[in-house]
């Protein structure tokens, strides 16, 4: 059993804590130093206690789910328990390992509404958040961003970066972003990594814990509808915590959330927003990477900057103008990622076949040698990703998990390496 003791309102009623207790066999899983808590931007003290409680729920139960413990609530909000159930039975269609049995157990259950027709959209600059915000301008959604996400809460510099590029934007007005901040990440050990391989956050935490952070703030601002940018289509089936079938089971009193732009390809983004582009004049400045080396916007040199890269290209459009610094190698660099060293999992080879697919269409836009890049997008579009999938997957999974190990048994020592290489690189 874990047991949600109390939740307490700090720093003016803008944070929660929660104070929360659990068996002795359930220690290994949770960091002593580093309770679960909320910060938000306003006062959320005034509102009910089952709302507030949506969160920690939702931070929690997936860990029970795993491990197999119940977790004990003064209150919770109807909807959200019965949203829990569905989202047990939706994981458990990926995850085999998941346990039978855990429960919620409460005092009270109670029916919540909220009061508005507001929209809010999770919003961390990248590619899928951009889209989804040109194409639902309309609708002036909250734009709800959250520090200890992508951005870890020890790295203030980035957030401030982060806050001034959402600033500079045009399209972004200040009074309808929303800034959360969470140790949403941190409040577990990596033992609940190790649960499914490592990425505890990429395969099932973080749909859930990012939508129902926002739990609070819809009491507030009248906000029944939530939406999160879509990562893939129906095209791709694996085990992940942000798709359709998650994302749109995770409600709470009345309102409902909507997996935004599941129909389109990440290449079709990118020709939405350059279609915006020149519909109105204004290039948002993408924010697409989070290299540890990262100084600016995007790297601009890692597969996933070279991925986005290579989509505005085949669209015609110069990446430069929308937040990147395409490097002068920047071909040597995509054939980097093919290599016979190359390891690549379905996910990621979905998304280069999509590039392929669009490189077919003929479209380029030229950095300096036209031939020479019209043949380089042709061997790109021929190469036999079949070969590359998967291949040396056990030896990359046992590389990931001394890394990862390493990082987590000595973080203070891996920040250090970091600021070394930081620094060599802008020598």
């Amino acid at each position: 059993m874990l047991k949600l003791d109390k939740l307490r309102f700090e720093n003016g009623g803008k944070r929660i804590a929660y104070d929360y207790s659990y068996d002795g066999a359930l220690s290994k899983y949770f960091s002593k130093k580093d309770t679960f808590f909320v910060e938000y931007d306003r006062d959320v003290s005034g509102v009910p206690e089952c709302i507030c409680v949506v969160p920690f729920l939702a931070n929690f139960a997936p860990i029970a789910w795993f491990v197999g413990f119940d977790i004990e609530v003064a209150c919770a909000d109807a909807t959200f328990l019965a949203s829990l159930e569905e989202l047990k039975a939706e994981f458990a269609i990926h995850f085999k390992q998941m346990k039978p049995g855990s429960k919620v157990v409460c005092t009270s259950v109670e029916h919540n509404v909220i009061d508005g027709d507001q929209t809010a959209l999770l919003f961390s600059g990248g590619l899928d958040a951009f889209e989804a915000l040109t194409r639902n301008i309309d609708q002036n959604p909250f734009l709800v961003s959250v520090w200890g996400a992508d951005i870890e809460l020890s790295d203030t510099k980035r957030w401030d970066d982060f806050k001034r590029f959402n600033s500079e934007e045009k399209i972004i007005a200040d009074d309808r972003v929303l800034y959360v901040k969470s140790n949403l990440r941190t409040f577990y050990t990596h033992h609940v990594d190790l649960l499914v391989d490592i990425s505890w956050w990429g395969k099932v935490q973080h749909g859930m814990a990012l939508i129902s952070i926002i739990a609070p703030l819809s009491y507030l601002n009248g906000i029944n509808t939530v939406m999160i940018a879509s990562s893939n289509t129906g095209e791709v089936s694996f085990g992940w915590g942000s798709t359709s079938e998650t994302d749109e089971k995770v409600k709470w009193a009345s309102m409902n959330v909507i997996h935004d732009g599941f129909h389109l390809r990440r290449t079709e983004k990118v020709g939405n927003i350059v279609s915006f582009a020149k519909k109105t004049g204004h290039h948002v400045q993408l924010r697409v990477c989070y290299s540890e080396l990262r100084t600016g916007k995007n790297c601009s040199k890692c597969a996933k900057c070279q991925r986005t890269m290579l989509c505005f290209l085949l669209d015609g459009a110069n990446p430069d103008e929308f937040g990147f610094n395409i490097p002068s190698n920047f071909y040597e660099l995509l054939f980097k990622n093919f290599n016979e060293n190359a390891v690549m999992t379905t996910g990621v080879a979905y998304e280069w076949r999509c590039l392929q697919e669009k490189a077919a269409q003929g479209k380029l836009f030229v950095l300096s040698e036209a031939q020479t890049e019209r043949n380089n997008i042709a061997t790109f579009a021929a190469l036999p990703l079949d070969e590359i999938v998967n291949r040396k997957a056990d030896a990359q999974l046992k590389s990931k998990r001394l890394k990862f190990t390493i990082i987590s048994k000595f973080p203070k020592l891996f920040q250090w390496y970091l600021k070394i290489r930081r620094a060599t690189k802008r020598k």
